[in-house]
């Protein structure tokens, strides 16, 4: 059943893995990690905290999403392993008199014809994995997707893919020449064009989303922008303490996608230091979980190997 609504859906909500709590707990301790206010985000293996650590490496080894995985790995007929890099964010937020946010994970894909016939295979699987700390409000919290456009990425059928980007494409350019007015709109409207939803998962579920689906971080309503402060060349906002915006995130894929992602970034600035992070941290979760870093270890070998002149 969740396997099928992921395939459909090109995202799923697991069910409850931390309770109110554990989520309170988890807060408090990222609050002391983030001691410098011009923190946005924090790579797991640069936290001081080894309990906060921890923490957050249970919640990616949880039954819960270890039952999630064995579903993929079946759909995939392959190794699936939840991935770096782990990441923590705080009050990262798209300020939507700026930018509008949508974006998919695997854009940068999309120009090499090598990573287009993966990204169309029928077994096709990377997504991030995510922890949203907080309800999804006014201030944001969690994310927004266009439903469906994980689809269509065979080469039979990416004639639809365009024709179905058109309401995306247009808003884009109105966004971009019209940005006053786009302001003025209720951003419901342009949800509505765009065949988007909004996701309100509970707090302390994992959410996947396919790395092929346009999507954003839902954004602080126009209704309250001008009560907020954004950082000048960062997407983070200075929020009231109650609305905090946590959001933790990693991957899960296999062997095959991971080929497709590398294939792009290996070709952008500073190419290589994603991999060796990667592997960094694989190296230093070993210290906290030795059975998710032999996992993570299976399908990252073969990459790096092809890619060993970046390591």
């Amino acid at each position: 059943m969740q396997l099928k609504k992921y395939i459909d859906n090109g995202y799923l909500i697991s069910d409850k893995i931390m309770q109110e709590n554990e989520v309170t707990s988890l807060r408090d301790s990222l609050d002391r990690e983030f001691t410098n206010h011009n923190d946005v985000q924090k790579l797991l293996h640069f936290f001081k905290d080894e309990k906060l650590i921890k923490k957050i490496l249970n919640l990616y080894s949880h039954d819960i999403l270890k039952n999630i995985k064995k579903e993929l790995s079946k759909f995939s007929e392959t190794q699936v392993s939840i991935l770096p890099h782990f990441l923590v964010q705080k009050n990262y937020h798209v300020n939507l008199s700026k930018v509008h946010g949508w974006h998919r994970d695997c854009g940068g894909e999309l120009q090499y014809d090598y990573c287009n016939k993966i990204l169309g295979g029928q077994k096709y699987l990377f997504s991030k994995v995510a922890f949203y700390l907080q309800e999804n409000n006014e201030y944001g919290g969690s994310v927004d997707i266009i439903k469906n456009s994980h689809k269509n990425f065979s080469k039979l059928r990416i004639f639809f893919r365009k024709i179905k980007s058109l309401p995306f494409k247009v808003i884009t350019l109105f966004h971009k020449y019209f940005r006053k007015i786009y302001n003025f709109l209720p951003e419901n409207m342009f949800m509505f064009i765009l065949g988007a939803k909004r996701l309100y998962p509970q707090i302390g579920t994992a959410v996947l989303f396919d790395s092929r689906i346009i999507h954003r971080g839902s954004p602080i309503s126009k209704k309250k922008l001008k009560e907020i402060k954004y950082i000048e060349g960062a997407y983070q906002a200075d929020t009231p303490k109650h609305v905090t915006k946590y959001t933790i995130y990693c991957h899960i894929g296999t062997t095959n996608a991971l080929d497709s992602y590398f294939y792009d970034r290996l070709k952008r600035k500073n190419s290589g230091e994603e991999l060796k992070t990667w592997l960094e941290q694989v190296d230093f979760i070993s210290k906290f979980d030795s059975e998710l870093s032999s996992e993570m270890t299976k399908v990252l070998e073969p990459i790096k190997k092809k890619y060993s002149t970046f390591v």
